[in-house]
C-alpha cells in the first residue's frame, strides 16, 4: 500500500509541533516534566465542548474518573473497557475521544473509559485499583465473551497487563484484547528501539525511560504489570496488536508478535509501513483501514 499524502503531512505537523523535543532533549524534558507536574496535580476536567459533541457521560458507578460512550445500540450488553494512551504523564485530548466515539458508533459496542492517574503523583498500582473493580462488575453483567479490552500506547501495555493480572487471579479472560502502539516494556532496552526512533516523529527513549521508572516507583519495572512483555501470554483473551514502521514502539511490537509465535499463542499482527504512533486515530486513509479490521475483528 502506497502512503497517502495525508498520512506525509500529518507527520510534518507532529514534527513541527516539536513534541519529541519533550521526550529526547533533556533540558526541555525537564520543563515538560514541572509542567505536568502542575497540570496533574488537578483533577481532571473532561471539556464541555466534547463532551456534548460526543455524547460522552461520566458514570459514577464504575468508580472515579469513568466516563461513557454508549454506541447507537442503546441495549447492548457487549463492552469494551478503553485504556487511554499519554505514556502514563498525558491526559486524554480531543482526538483520543474523537477515536474512541468513532469505534463506539461504528461497533455499536458501550466503551467505557477509566481516566487512570498520571504520574509524576501516581503510581501503576492506583491504575489497577481502578480499572480491575470495572472488568469485575462488567462480569456481573454480562460474559466475559461480551468484553474486550482495548488501549493505545501506555494504555496498550496496560491492556495486555491487565489481562495477565486477569490470569493470576483466576478471573475469566476478555474475549478479545486490541493493542495500538502498546509501550511493552517501560524499560526501552531494546537495542533496537535506537535505530527505529530516528524515524518516529513523536516520542523519544530519553524522557520516556524516565516517565516508566516514576510509574514503577519502588518496583522492578521488568515485572510485568510494567512490562507486559515479560509475563505469562498463554491463555489470554485472542491478541490484535497494530504499529507502524515510524513508532519506536515497533521494537517491541515485533519482539512480542515473534514470542507468541514461538509459543504458539495466536496473533492478529498488523504493521502499517512509514505508519506514526497511534496512527489509527489519525485523519488519514491508513487509519480507515485500520478501524475497519478492527471493527472486522469486535464484529
Amino acid at each position: 500500500m502506497k502512503r497517502s499524502i495525508q498520512s506525509k503531512l500529518v507527520e510534518y505537523i507532529l514534527l513541527l509541533r516539536g513534541t519529541k523535543q519533550h521526550y529526547s532533549d533533556k533540558v526541555k524534558f525537564a520543563k515538560f516534566l514541572e509542567q505536568k507536574r502542575i497540570e496533574n496535580a488537578k483533577p481532571y476536567i473532561l471539556p464541555r465542548g466534547i463532551q456534548q459533541k460526543l455524547g460522552i457521560a461520566m458514570e459514577q458507578s464504575y468508580g472515579k474518573d469513568c466516563y461513557v460512550l454508549q454506541g447507537n445500540n442503546q441495549d447492548n450488553e457487549k463492552y469494551i473497557i478503553y485504556l487511554l494512551g499519554g505514556g502514563h504523564i498525558n491526559r486524554p485530548i480531543g482526538a483520543n475521544w474523537r477515536f474512541i466515539n468513532k469505534i463506539s458508533e461504528i461497533s455499536n459496542y458501550t466503551i467505557i473509559v477509566p481516566v487512570y492517574p498520571k504520574v509524576p503523583h501516581h503510581q501503576y498500582r492506583e491504575s489497577y485499583d481502578q480499572v480491575l473493580p470495572i472488568y469485575e462488575k462488567l462480569l456481573m453483567k454480562t460474559s466475559p465473551q461480551n468484553i474486550i479490552f482495548m488501549g493505545e500506547s501506555a494504555g496498550g501495555g496496560f491492556a495486555l497487563a491487565l489481562a495477565q493480572l486477569l490470569k493470576e487471579k483466576d478471573l475469566p479472560q476478555p474475549s478479545r484484547i486490541i493493542l495500538i502502539s502498546p509501550w511493552l516494556d517501560i524499560t526501552l532496552s531494546n537495542p533496537d528501539i535506537q535505530k527505529i526512533e530516528k524515524n518516529d516523529a513523536v516520542l523519544g527513549s530519553y524522557g520516556l525511560a524516565i516517565i516508566g521508572k516514576l510509574y514503577a516507583g519502588d518496583t522492578d519495572p521488568n515485572h510485568y504489570l510494567l512490562s507486559p512483555i515479560n509475563g505469562d501470554i498463554q491463555g489470554l483473551g485472542e491478541i490484535s496488536l497494530f504499529i507502524g514502521t515510524h513508532d519506536l514502539m515497533l521494537a517491541d511490537a515485533r519482539k512480542f508478535r515473534d514470542r507468541a509465535i514461538k509459543e504458539g499463542v495466536m496473533i492478529n499482527y498488523y504493521e502499517y509501513p512509514k505508519m506514526n504512533h497511534v496512527f489509527p486515530a489519525m485523519p488519514i486513509p491508513e487509519a480507515k483501514k485500520a478501524i475497519r479490521q478492527i471493527i472486522d475483528l469486535i464484529s
